[in-house]
């Protein structure tokens, strides 16, 4: 039980330690970046909750698909490509399975331009498996540590953008973490810097507490957090309750939905 106990604050350090590293973005001067042109003749609408709904869905703008036969892969370098690789790479930085995992880490570098960042993401999902070896964490339907779903999020804002270039691009997303007897809901922001290299690639990713020069270049962490009450086993899905809760002190400005998020 000591054993256990221990395991559980291990991995309760680490997941604090990730959490610090949006809430600096907000302790930082930002810098102004450049504005992605919007495209003409976009006819965004509102949505459900009140942001703008994109014509760009999750799941589509690959031509290829990677290793792991699902993440779509082979971009034509637009600005709205770049927000697709964001959704499209999301869960590649989050999902954890035990039977995938470490696969999963050889899809991460298919997916880079510089695998400085890959040592510092895939901690959460090493402590997880680990200890899920050992017995201290409890898995679900079939394996799975941490699951997200881009589409239960469905969010992003193209901080800024040059097309076959550079862009900064943040994402939305919900998530289902085991560990105790039914796994918990959360949302989530990724905060991605992508360059072209042939396609979109992942240059760094916003993970450690340190990383202040990439944490000034975006607004703010973005929305995050876990839900009220009893966990339900079941992925969540962003509502206007939750819109508020997330963004009481955070700006709207920017966001944009995806054609095919879950509402």
């Amino acid at each position: 039980m000591r054993t256990k106990w221990k395991v559980l604050i291990a991995i309760a350090a680490v997941v604090v330690i990730v959490a610090v590293a949006v809430v600096l973005i907000n302790l930082r001067p930002t810098e102004q970046a450049s504005q992605p042109e919007p495209t003409t003749g976009t006819g965004m609408v509102a949505g459900k909750l009140g942001f703008p709904v994109s014509k760009i869905s999750i799941g589509e703008g690959g031509t290829t698909t990677a290793a792991d036969g699902k993440t779509p892969m082979g971009y034509n370098g637009t600005c709205d490509s770049a927000a697709q690789a964001a959704a499209n790479y999301t869960p590649v930085l989050h999902d954890v399975n035990t039977k995938t995992w470490e696969a999963q880490k050889a899809t991460m570098k298919a997916l880079a331009s510089d695998e400085a960042w890959i040592k510092d993401a895939v901690l959460l999902g090493d402590t997880y498996t680990t200890a899920a070896a050992s017995g201290n964490f409890k898995s679900f339907d079939g394996g799975w540590l941490d699951r997200v779903d881009v589409k239960a999020g469905g969010l992003y804002r193209l901080v800024s953008c040059e097309a076959e270039n550079r862009a900064l691009v943040q994402v939305v997303y919900g998530g289902l973490r085991g560990g105790e007897a039914e796994p918990g809901g959360y949302f989530g922001t990724d905060s991605l810097e992508l360059v072209w290299d042939g396609d979109w690639k992942i240059s760094d990713v916003l993970v450690r507490i340190d990383d202040t020069e990439l944490a000034a270049k975006f607004p703010d962490q973005g929305p995050a957090g876990g839900l009220v009450g009893a966990s339900t086993g079941e992925m969540p899905t962003l509502d206007n309750g939750l819109v508020s809760r997330y963004f009481e002190n955070l700006s709207k400005e920017g966001w944009v939905e995806y054609a095919n998020a879950t509402r």
